[in-house]
């Protein structure tokens, strides 16, 4: 990997994975995030609908308090193509206060809101290493970014001496988990979700495991 400065609006951003255009990288911090960033950032998985609300609500809740360590992305040409959020020894990509929601739903929403919250939080906290989200944009599928920015983020894995990298697949999808295997994961178990909901994506979920 080339590790190279990007700039944007006069600010460095940390780069990886110079190849033909496209870069892997982390944003420094808020002040150097340019709006697409702090939008994808700022974005979470559906499941959260019950407890923070619709997709553009969620992303008002959690914009403030993104943890910038947390969150991997790539870019094409300049263009931000894709991100990945994970967690790493129990801290992930946002960082929700109770306050946070009191201002949002009022006092008496945000107590049981905050209490199934954080039960949410514990278990993705407990891995080592967690891989919480991969979005790549639909312009730029099948190009192989997916591999690239997994492949970054466990070489970061690798530098902070992980020993065992988790992540979970919804649904029975064998395309998934055929990927997943190429990048060095098992699976582990299988299991199916006991409740039916529209926020969810499925009730199968396949858990995989890398260790080193």
């Amino acid at each position: 990997m080339i590790s190279v400065s990007l700039w944007a609006d006069g600010v460095r951003h940390e780069g990886y994975g110079v190849s033909q255009g496209v870069v892997t990288y982390q944003v420094a911090g808020a002040e150097a995030a340019r709006p697409e960033e702090r939008r994808l950032a700022s974005s979470s998985p559906s499941f959260l609908r019950p407890l923070l609300g619709r997709a553009h609500q969620r992303r008002s809740l959690l914009a403030a308090g993104v943890n910038w360590q947390r969150v991997l992305f790539i870019e094409v040409d300049g263009e931000v193509a894709g991100y990945l959020q994970f967690y790493l020894r129990g801290e992930g990509p946002h960082r929700l206060s109770f306050a946070d929601l009191r201002a949002e739903f009022g006092a008496s929403k945000a107590a049981w809101r905050w209490a199934l919250y954080r039960l949410v939080q514990r278990r993705f906290r407990r891995y080592e290493a967690y891989l919480y989200r991969i979005i790549i944009d639909e312009r730029f599928r099948s190009l192989g970014l997916g591999r690239q920015l997994l492949e970054r983020w466990l070489a970061l894995l690798a530098r902070h001496e992980v020993q065992q990298a988790d992540l979970e697949v919804w649904g029975n999808n064998p395309r998934a988990e055929a990927f997943y295997a190429s990048l060095g994961f098992q699976v582990s178990r299988r299991r199916r979700l006991p409740l039916r909901a529209s926020w969810l994506r499925d009730r199968e979920l396949t858990h995989m495991i890398k260790r080193w």
